[in-house]
């Protein structure tokens, strides 16, 4: 009969708790950009299974900016792939805290043989359990690298999650500009209308020539060309907006909000002290640490791992049980990991290159767009306060020239063209200085305005 020596159950039970033991380390979320940092955003459920999506509702009626902001964070599909890359790296964390499982193993010996050892006359039966035993800090340095993997899946979310609330807010303020544009093209139209009446009169007056009647009508065919092709274009941009959160046709009647408001862009200088907000440079951060963590762990590689074991093993002849106690080490004599350490350090260095590169395109582009949004902004301040003003007294004043016969008609047209043309590039100006605003937004990670009253800029 087997029987357990009891000195070896101490033995057999620390081996146990040194190989199930898990590791565990606290991870912290990187802080999320102050850019919409109040709004409410897309969170995949920590647990084993991903529970079933609710119905989302589209946002119906008037849309407000922060609506369509709402919508889009709580259900991009795009921001829930990187919310659920999260999860996926947490479980991975838990995993590489992870020791080695234990190893249990049965071996008979010396049966089967001739005269004396034949059958399990002169068998030896062994039982042991046996345990690896990771030297050079392996475990806490692969935690390390998992928490940081963790960690960009982390940045990798805040990015997406400004990428969203940009592009969210690019495509509203682009609804909000083709509104302006095709009511301007609305009235555009009223006022074609309003000509070829006038024109019709005179005619019928004798007081001018029929081709001038011909002009006005295509005048106005024209101008409901461009009103149809400006409301085929709003469609468009709806659909780009609703898109944002998912939905392929969307449920809202208008978006609501001013798209005139103008505030003078702060200085290049003061955007600049904001540029470490920006998550794909603090990204690159946390890159630079996740490389260093991926090096000391290959060269931990580097050092052998103990093996050991611990078992009783019955002795038929003698009717005895005896102890057996295992150990091994490799030795490393030709593969140290070097090759793996060598790579990973050239990882690091080229990791630093890519943060110098990415603190160049960030800032290059920084500048870039403000010189963009300058340009808008003295464009929208031309045409508001001196372009606009001017044609619309040229058109009133044509047109009254025109009713008093002492003005031709195609010159009427040029001034209401001209008149027309600038509305439409006014709100085109709008739209280009906003979304440039946008734009400077997503690279500093807060707002304008924010950066505007820390400067003390007004």
């Amino acid at each position: 009969m087997l029987k357990t020596h009891s000195s070896l159950l101490p033995f057999l039970a620390a081996l146990l708790v040194v190989g199930c033991a898990p590791g565990t380390r606290s991870v912290e979320a990187p802080e999320p950009r102050p850019l919409g940092r109040d709004l409410p955003s897309m969170r995949a459920s920590q647990g084993d299974f991903a529970p079933e999506r609710t119905a989302f509702v589209q946002p119906t009626g008037s849309l407000t900016l922060r609506d369509a902001l709402v919508a889009a964070l709580t259900n991009s599909p795009e921001l829930a792939t990187f919310s659920w890359e999260i999860r996926a790296k947490e479980a991975e964390t838990l995993q590489a805290g992870l020791r080695p499982n234990p190893e249990l193993g049965a071996e008979v010996e010396n049966f089967g043989g001739t005269g004396g050892l034949g059958g399990f006359n002169g068998s030896e039966a062994t039982i042991a359990l046996s345990q690896i035993i990771e030297l050079g800090g392996k475990r806490g340095k692969r935690l390390a690298v998992a928490v940081h993997e963790q960690n960009l899946a982390a940045w990798d979310y805040e990015t997406a999650r400004i990428d969203v609330l940009t592009e969210t807010t690019k495509a509203f303020l682009q609804v909000l500009a083709v509104q302006e544009q095709l009511a301007v093209a609305e009235e555009l139209v009223k006022v074609a209308e309003e000509v070829l009446a006038s024109v019709s009169r005179r005619v019928k007056a004798g007081a001018t020539s029929p081709v001038e009647e011909n002009r006005a009508r295509v005048e106005l065919e024209t101008s409901r060309i461009d009103r149809d092709r400006t409301s085929r274009a709003l469609t468009a941009a709806r659909k780009q907006l609703s898109a944002a959160w998912g939905a392929t046709t969307p449920a809202f009647s208008e978006a609501a909000g001013s798209i005139e408001e103008v505030a003078s862009p702060p200085s290049l200088e003061a955007l600049q002290t904001n540029i470490e907000q920006s998550p794909v440079l603090a990204r690159w951060t946390s890159e630079l640490d996740y490389r260093q963590a991926a090096l000391e762990l290959e060269r931990s590689r580097g050092a052998p791992d103990l093996s050991l074991g611990a078992g009783v093993r019955y002795l038929r002849d003698a009717e005895d049980v005896s102890l057996v106690v295992e150990f091994g080490v490799p030795l490393p004599i030709f593969d140290r990991n070097q090759g793996a350490s060598r790579a990973a350090a050239m990882r690091v260095r080229r990791a630093e290159e890519d943060r110098r590169a990415a603190a160049v395109r960030i800032r290059t582009e920084l500048a870039v767009s403000h010189e963009a949004l300058l340009a808008a902004e003295s464009e929208v301040q031309a045409l508001r306060d001196r372009a606009l003003p001017e044609a619309e007294t040229a058109f009133q004043s044509a047109q009254d020239a025109y009713l008093r016969g002492s003005m031709r008609f195609t010159d009427v047209l040029d001034t209401e063209r001209l008149l027309f043309e600038l509305k439409s590039r006014y709100f085109g100006a709008l739209a280009r200085y906003h979304g440039t605003v946008a734009d400077i937004e997503r690279l500093t990670g807060e707002s304008l305005e924010t950066v505007r009253e820390n400067s003390g800029r007004p």
